[in-house]
């Protein structure tokens, strides 16, 4: 499952547009604002559009070494991620990556955030929690 996972993980950059606002959190000066394209769900079904939005202090973020990961149910030291894909120096604006269709049951999606250079802002980790009905 996981090279499968990382074969349909795609990444596009695009200019800074407006986002549905379903989740947003912040680790220090970082905020990070959080949707999927199944009205904060994946899919059964097929790929799940998942989208965020990075900004820093005073709106733009410096580049982010950021690592996405999707477990299902709890991260655990002790359980690979089902999806691990490196997103290096991502600027602000908005991210779309596609999450592989899941079986039904709880997933935690974990967002590790490092400046490109140090001291830009500091490093971060977020989790935000779905669900696949």
């Amino acid at each position: 499952m996981r090279g499968a996972a990382r074969l349909l993980a795609l990444l596009s950059l695009t200019l800074p547009v407006p986002a549905a606002a379903h989740e947003t959190q912040s680790a220090g000066q970082v905020q990070v604002t959080f949707s999927t394209g199944a009205d904060d769900t994946l899919s059964t079904q097929g790929p799940t559009l998942l989208q965020f939005v990075l900004t820093g202090p005073g709106g733009d973020l410096p580049g982010c070494r950021c690592r996405l990961l999707l477990y299902q149910g709890t991260p655990s030291a002790r359980v690979a991620p089902l999806l691990d894909v490196r997103l290096e120096n991502l600027q602000r604006g908005v991210t779309r990556l596609e999450l592989p269709k899941v079986a039904a049951g709880a997933y935690t999606v974990v967002l590790d955030g490092r400046p490109v250079n140090f001291g830009e802002f500091e490093a971060f980790r977020l989790r935000y929690t779905l669900t696949a009905p």
